[in-house]
Parts: structure tokens; sequence; C-alpha cells
């Protein structure tokens, strides 16, 4: 009987850490403020013409340090790094010479001048 009461004791407590341990865990994607920015971006990208439109849809690094990037569904190589845990790419910005930082999921809109804040929302642009 006793050992009955101490095992459910013990199982109540790990029950109860766990849902303490989850609160303490975060956010693990995207801020509110960065997902309204993909928000507007997937909104003024949505038309029959996507062809203006530089998306990032993918990483993959392999062991070694070589990665591939997938950029509007077709795969390029993006030589190598050292990150453990790529979330982001640097990417040439087609007929400019600037480069855009884009996370996996981000489209930049190729008509309008390139931003270098893609986490910018567009309310926070001080007009």
């Amino acid at each position: 009987m006793k050992s009955m009461l101490k095992i459910g004791l013990v199982s109540i407590g790990l029950a109860m850490s766990s849902f303490a341990g989850a609160a303490e865990l975060g956010r693990l994607f995207y801020s509110p403020e960065q997902r309204a920015q993909l928000d507007y971006s997937y909104s003024q990208a949505a038309g029959p013409d996507n062809g203006h439109v530089l998306m990032l849809n993918g990483i993959v690094q392999q062991h070694g340090g070589k990665r591939t990037v997938w950029i509007n569904g077709i795969p390029q190589q993006a030589g190598s790094s050292n990150d453990r845990t790529p979330e982001s790419q640097t990417v040439q910005l087609p007929g400019k010479k600037s480069r855009v930082k884009l996370k996996v999921g981000q489209r930049v809109l190729l008509d309008t001048p390139a931003k270098t804040d893609l986490n910018e929302t567009p309310d926070s642009s001080g007009e």
C-alpha cells in the first residue's frame, strides 16, 4: 500500500514538473513581428504572377558543412558553413548588387526596392 502511494506521488510530481518545463520553453519559431512581416509578404505576393518573388523554401546542411538551399523551389548549392543549425541564408537579388538575409519561409518582392531589414513590419516604418 505504501509503495503504491509513493509511486502515485512520484508520478504526480513528474507530471507537474513537465508542465512547468513547457512554460519555460518559449517561442520556437518566429516572433509576432516576424510573423506579421511574413503575412504581409504573403498577401503582397499572392497573385497570378508570382515570378517577381524570391522565396527561401528550405535549407539542408550536411555534416561536413556543405549547404543546399531551395529558392523558389529550385535546389542550389550554397557553399559551406560551420553553423550547426542553419536558419537563414544570404541571397543575391537577381539583377542587383545587394544581398538579403532570409529565413526559411520569407519572401522578397523583386519589383519593390530591397529592404535591408526584413523584420520590419509595414506599419513600423515611421510613416
